[in-house]
């Protein structure tokens, strides 16, 4: 007996309409979606050129039959709901029941399928169904997608490169991976496997499966059940300072964008610089919420927001007081006031090395410096006086040493040991060349694990600003090849931060060795270094003149 049914104009009248395949991610959402709602253990996808030029997913759900195959690929027909009131109580990831039929017209697509007796084989090539065959699959369902929006080529010349598009497929990818502990997941482009797991039943095995251990070690647990809802998941322990790309929320087992509980979690730890990583889960009866707001189904909306908010907050701040105090009858101190303690990362100890044998003075008369809020330098001059932002002033120093060989690399006293994730060994194995010409040096050990020997002298960086300097790389695209490009990335991770103090001395040899500087006026990304003012403007703006 069939499943896949026609929808009625009634209930199509319900759903929000409106495009659903944007880019390749979209297709890959969609299929990933139909795997997981067939109960799907091992799902694979296989992506070529960005999702461009192929996209295909494997399961070993349980399938369709010939009569379900061919009405799949329709306009809204589908098996997860029938009626309108099951609108209202959607238990499925998918249920729009035009998925399938929105991605076949913009693409050459394919379908075999088989419910473990009859397999089936369809071609459809825009829209059109040019063929149907018999097949010997197993159980499951296999789709490919090739040449995606090659009869749409406006729509094809708004995507971006190809490592920009995977970049997405990855990250959506990784949301569905979280939440699936059970199921296997395989996610590779062309000879690279980017994401490889294995199921378990636990959520920080998984989570450990994607981010490396020094995130996971700091995760805290937390389960509350209040009546029917029910909120769980991780959150970054207090004093936690490393960024990281473990912030998902899922309604229902649904990946979801949702600010309002992303301003709550950062309200709960009293808006932090770094906000925290988090693993968010909230379950509620269907009827709580309204999946049909967005055709992409990535936006949820609470039939009572306030009441989840509030009980989001209540129980972030009892666990993160609970931790609080626990942490503080530790002897070892995670949080002082001091700027490179709150960091936990080692951070090079010269400062500001003065690598300029007869400094350029280009404040004639300035014997004085000051930080406004760690960030800013004000200098008095002849005429007035100038503000000069710390950090793109560094880096402008930076990158025109790297880029002129000038720079020379120190010899760290404690080597750093990092463990990339798959996405940041793939662009350390294409950029380490460069990046010991800029004077990184690495060694290599198993398993994603590298040692960091030695950095480019006047480098301010912690472990986490390495990591990063990987994730900045990976989304340069195609630009990923280019020398000056590499270049700014490092001096704009490398340069002295903004709420970092300096000392007197300090911020004279930095304003000498910006002045040297071919260029002192512009960061490598064009932001202005130098504001100047004179005492003029100041006396017109206090009446004076």
């Amino acid at each position: 007996m069939a499943r896949v049914k026609r929808l009625s104009s009634e209930v199509r009248d319900k759903i929000a309409a409106g495009e659903v395949i944007l880019r390749p991610v979209s297709v890959v959402k969609e299929l990933i979606e139909n795997s997981i709602d067939a109960r799907a253990k091992r799902i694979e996808i296989e992506i070529t050129n960005g999702g461009k030029t192929k996209i295909l997913v494997n399961d070993d759900g349980i399938g369709m039959n010939r009569e379900d195959a061919v009405l799949s690929v329709e306009r809204y027909t589908t098996s997860k709901i029938e009626g309108i009131d099951d609108i209202e109580r959607i238990k499925t990831l998918g249920f729009r029941g035009e998925a399938l039929a929105s991605i076949a017209s913009v693409s050459r697509f394919e379908l075999e399928t088989s419910d473990g007796e009859i397999g089936t084989r369809l071609e459809v090539d825009a829209g059109r169904v040019i063929g149907i065959f018999e097949s010997q699959r197993p159980r499951g369902t296999r789709i490919k997608v090739m040449n995606l929006f090659y009869n749409l080529p406006a729509r094809l010349k708004f995507l971006k490169s190809d490592e920009w598009e995977l970049r997405l497929i990855a990250d959506t990818v990784k949301s569905y991976v979280l939440i699936n502990p059970m199921i296997n997941f395989h996610l590779s482009s062309r000879s690279r496997v980017l994401i490889n797991t294995s199921a378990t039943d636990d959520y920080k095995k998984r989570i450990r499966q994607i981010f490396p251990r020094s995130l996971v070690e700091h995760l805290i647990d937390f389960t509350e059940t209040v009546g029917s809802i029910k909120i769980s998941g991780f959150i970054s322990e207090p004093g936690f300072f490393e960024k990281s790309k473990l912030k998902f929320i899922y309604v229902n087992s649904r990946p979801v964008r949702y600010p309002r509980i992303f301003r709550t979690i950062r309200d709960a730890f009293d808006n932090p610089m770094v906000s925290p990583s988090f693993f968010i889960c909230i379950t509620v009866p269907p009827e709580f919420i309204d999946v049909n707001i967005h055709p992409a189904k990535e936006e949820i909306k609470f039939k009572d927001e306030r009441y989840i908010m509030d009980l989001l907050g209540q129980i972030l701040k009892k666990k993160f007081t609970r931790h609080s105090i626990k942490v503080s009858e530790s002897p070892v101190e995670f949080v002082t006031s001091d700027f490179a303690e709150k960091s936990r990362g080692f951070i090079q100890e010269s400062m500001i090395s003065n690598q300029i044998s007869q400094p350029v003075r280009s404040f004639d008369d300035a014997s004085e410096f000051w930080q406004l809020h760690n960030t800013y330098i004000f200098a008095q001059t002849k005429s007035g006086f100038v503000i000069i932002d710390q950090h793109v002033a560094h880096e402008r120093i930076l990158y025109e040493a790297i880029m002129k060989g000038k720079g020379q690399s120190q010899r760290l006293l404690f080597p750093i040991t990092l463990e990339l994730s798959l996405e940041e060994y793939r662009v350390y194995k294409k950029t380490r060349k460069f990046l010991k010409e800029l004077g990184l040096d690495f060694k290599e050990f198993s398993s994603r694990t590298i040692v960091i020997d030695a950095l480019p002298g006047d480098f301010q960086v912690n472990r986490q600003e390495i990591v990063d300097i990987f994730r900045e790389l990976d989304g340069l695209g195609n630009l990923i090849k280019e020398k000056a490009e590499i270049a700014k990335v490092v001096a704009c991770k490398g340069a002295i931060k903004a709420g970092q103090k300096l000392k007197p001395l300090e911020m004279m040899n930095l304003i000498d060795q910006l002045f040297a500087c071919e260029n002192p006026y512009t960061c490598p990304h064009g932001r202005p270094i130098i504001l100047k003012f004179t005492l003029d403007e100041l006396g017109h703006r206090f009446g004076r003149i």
